[in-house]
Order: C-alpha cells, then structure tokens, then sequence
C-alpha cells in the first residue's frame, strides 16, 4: 500500500495526465518507480524501437510497480505503422544544397540492398513508384523535415525513379523517413508488423493501442476485426493517431469510432504547413473533449531536456498552451525513453501543469459546455448535473461508480473543477482510467446486488484511508442503480463526509 503522503499527493488536484514513453533510459524498477511518484499516468511502449522480448521485460516492471505502489497505470504500445523511408546507404551522408539526389523505389528490403558509394547519390526508397506521386518542382522532404528537396527531372526510361535538388545543407541519417506532404501514399495502413503486434499486445493485456497514420474510420474497424479474432471479449482500448491530411478530413468519424486521439505533431509538421499546426491541434482537442474522448498531445514537448536539466521558454509555453487548450494529456517521448534525466523531466511537466490548472476557471467552463449536452444520453445530461451540483455546493469531488466507464468519461467531458473519483470493479478500466482527464480510477470489490448506501459508505471508507477526504467534505455521486442490472444511470447523491444525514436527488 502507498505511503499516506504520496497518497494525497496523488489525489491532488492535476487534472491533465501525463504519458512517458519507456526505454533504455528508463526500464528499470527504480526509474519507473520515480516516474509514478512524480506523475506519470501511462507508460507508452514505442515498438518502432522495441523488440517483443524487450517490451515483455517492460511490462513485467511496470506491472510489478504499478502493484506495489498501488495506483492506476496505464500501459500503451505504439505501432510502427506505414513508414516512408529512405536506404542503400549505412552511414550518415553529409549533403549540400544544390546536390542532385537519384531516388528509386523498390520492393526489395534494406538489408538486401547494398551500400552505393555515397558520392553517387543514388539511394532507394520503399515508397512505390515515386515518379507517380511527383511531378517537376514538388517539394519532398527527409529527415523528419530537416532537409528539403525538389524535384528536379522525372527519368521516362527509368520508372519509379526520380531526381531531386538539395536546397539547404543537413546529414542524412541512415533510414532517414522521407515524405512527400499533401499525398497520399498508396501503402496499406497496417504492415505485417503492425498485426503481429496489435496480436502481441491483445495477448499481453495491454490497456491501449495506439495506432500509427490512422487514416480513415475503416482503419479503425479493421483493427477491431483483427482483435475480434484473437480475443472477442478483449478490453484493449484503440487511440487514432492523427498524422496526414486524409485524417484530418475524416477526423469527425475517427474520433466517433476511436477510443481518443493522438495529435502527433511530428508527422503532421512535415505533411502540413507547420504555421497551421497550432489551429489544428486546438481543433483537434476541442473536439475530442466535446465527444467525450480523451485527447493526447505528443511530439517534442521538452525535446530540449532529453539533454538539458532545464527546458526552454517557448516549451513550457507549448505545454501550458495545450494544458489551457484542455487536452486529455501530454506525452514523452525521447525525453523518458533514452533522455539523461527521465525523473526530472516529468517533474518539470507536472510543475508546469499544476501552475497552468490553476488559472482555469472551471465554473465558467462548465457552463459553457451546456449547448454539447447530448440530450439523448441520460448518463450525458445526468453527467452534466452533476458537475454544476459539485460546483454549486461547493463539494470536494465527485463519485462514480462505473462498471465500464462511460459514466467517468461522460464527467470527464465537462471538465469540473473537482477530482473524479471512479471506482469500478474491472482491474483493465481501473488502469485504462488514468488516461481520462480529472479522472482518478479505485479499484473496488463488485458492487452487484449491494444497497447504494453500503457502497456509498464504502468509497467514503477508501477515500478516507487514502487521503483523499476529510471528515466534514462534500460528495456527490453517480451510479447507475440497483448495480450490475445495466441500467443507464439514474442516480445523483448528495452526502457530507461523516453526517448521517444526507440529501438525495433522483
């Protein structure tokens, strides 16, 4: 059990959660037990980078943790997905602007191509048919955008080659990714790799996918048949990564068929003008939170302390901006995966988060969330009462007893400024919980066939132990009752921490 202290610490008011991406720098007991006291909500395994044995030894140590510290982790593995790259080369290879690059596509794979050497200039891509997606003067871009190119000459006689025009200096890095912004490129969404992986984490019990150029709601169902076939009672949880243009125009259906949403910066800076990602992702946010599905902002968020002991100006901005913008939560990437300093780095974020939350008026907020009440939902309207009841009355948090969450993520939605606490019996929700915004999941026994007023009294019991609230606070709760018979939720209620007296609204 936690010690008491880091229990309330726990328990605090921080509102946007945090994801750290684990690697070598931090897939060790000590490092991920420092991550959780200063934050960290989901831990992310990226499998661009991660062998199967390799992710199977970090799963075994954050579970082992997340047991011993007694909290909610969630754990997500991150799909490779369709990337565009470059090869035939093995070392870095210095260019300079105005340098003619010949590029050809093939089907065969890098290892099976050998190096040319590099004053030739002619390297090999496994995007098909790259004449067909150019034509004289389209840009295209490598190393994530670094380096910038034209195209220069489409060869009649050499079909799916290409040669381009360097227009600023920069290294290319061995499998540099290549693109080509505004096109769509003609490879499937899901490599074979991607499917054995979603296999791998359904079976390993992973509480989220995250899946990689998400582009059209059919992406999404096309996973779920995969996983439908593994395991058709499987929990895992799928969040679409918004990465290209086609996502964008199908964005309103891949939030309603996603799990949440992942604004990945990276590759949307290169496919997109990047003076346009700030409107995009303030979009992107405030139509994931209206539909009730969390949000993640990713993508170089304190790149600077993957070396650095102390962020710059314009990063801290970025993260307030996005805490402001009232995203789901903020994510990690290098910086806790092979940065010099994981533990600071999430305490520099959480700093920067509580500071932010602070200025929010959540009053005001709420009520300006009125007009996206879905009136056809009565755990939506139920939801919204009572986050205005918990700000009316003043009450120290609200209570939801939720045996697949859709009552705490319908709370979540309408962002209050108390905690929610969620309390289920499902070990898989108690941890997919600790993404949702506000949201603070309990693990409890099956509620099934108890009186609402012993389960009441017991949640008051557990927050009492962990911290949580003191005698005297104000509740408010929501659950669906008599439980376990699946009915919406019908119940708000009303009750002072230690009274015996308390007032019911039905």
């Amino acid at each position: 059990m936690m010690a008491n202290t880091f229990a309330k610490d726990l328990y605090m008011m921080r509102r946007t959660k945090i994801i750290c991406t684990i690697g070598p720098a931090s897939e060790n007991e000590n490092c991920i037990r420092e991550l959780i006291k200063e934050g960290m909500n989901v831990a992310r395994i990226n499998f661009s980078h991660c062998k199967d044995e390799e992710a199977l030894n970090r799963v075994r140590i954050l579970r082992s943790v997340r047991k011993e510290l007694d909290v909610p982790l969630a754990i997500m593995l991150d799909t490779k997905g369709p990337e565009v790259r470059m090869f035939g080369y093995s070392k870095p290879v210095l260019l300079s602007k105005g340098d003619t690059l010949y590029i050809e596509s093939t089907e065969k794979q890098p290892e099976d191509i050998a190096d040319l050497p590099p004053e030739k200039r002619h390297f090999y891509t496994n995007l098909p048919r790259i004449d067909k997606l150019c034509q004289v003067g389209t840009r295209v871009l490598l190393q994530d955008g670094f380096i910038e190119l034209e195209v220069s000459r489409l060869h009649a006689e050499w079909p799916g080659a290409v040669s381009l025009r360097v227009l600023n200096d920069g290294k290319l890095k061995d499998k540099a990714h290549l693109a080509i912004p505004g096109v769509h490129y003609p490879i499937p969404f899901m490599s074979e790799k991607d499917k054995k992986d979603i296999a791998f984490a359904v079976e390993n019990g992973f509480e989220y996918i995250a899946l990689s150029f998400v582009r059209t709601a059919q992406d999404i169902a096309d996973v779920r048949e995969i996983i439908h076939a593994l395991n058709p009672d499987s929990p895992i949880k799928l969040i679409a990564k918004i990465e290209d243009k086609q996502a964008l125009a199908n964005l309103d259906d891949i939030i309603r068929d996603s799990n949440g949403i992942m604004v990945a910066r990276g590759d949307l800076g290169i496919e997109l003008p990047i003076e346009e990602l700030p409107n995009l992702q303030k979009t992107i946010i405030n139509r994931c939170y209206l539909a009730g599905k969390p949000v993640i902002v990713a993508t170089q968020m304190l790149e600077s302390m993957t070396e650095m002991t102390y962020p710059t100006r314009a990063e801290v901005t970025d993260i307030a901006n996005a805490v402001l913008e009232l995203t789901s939560s903020v994510m990690l990437s290098g910086e806790t995966a092979k940065g010099a300093h994981p533990k600071r780095v999430v305490n520099m974020m959480g700093r920067i988060i509580d500071r932010t939350e602070s200025s929010i008026d959540y009053h005001t907020l709420a009520r300006i969330t009125h007009d996206y009440v879905n009136r056809d939902e009565i755990t939506n309207i139920m939801a919204y009462s009572v986050v205005n009841t918990a700000h009316d009355w003043n009450a120290k948090a609200i209570a939801v007893v939720t045996a697949n969450g859709i009552g705490a993520r319908a709370l979540s939605k309408f962002r209050p400024g108390v905690p929610i606490y969620a309390f289920t019996h499902h070990e898989t929700l108690y941890h997919q919980l600790a993404l949702n915004w506000g949201v603070i999941p309990f693990l409890i026994e099956n509620p099934e066939n108890l009186r609402f007023s012993d389960v009441a009294q017991k949640i008051i019991d557990l927050l009492l132990k962990k911290g949580a609230i003191e005698n005297g606070e104000k509740l408010v709760f929501m659950a669906s009752s008599p439980f376990g018979k699946g009915r919406p939720t019908n119940t708000i209620r009303c009750e002072v921490v230690g009274d015996t007296a308390f007032h019911e609204e039905t």
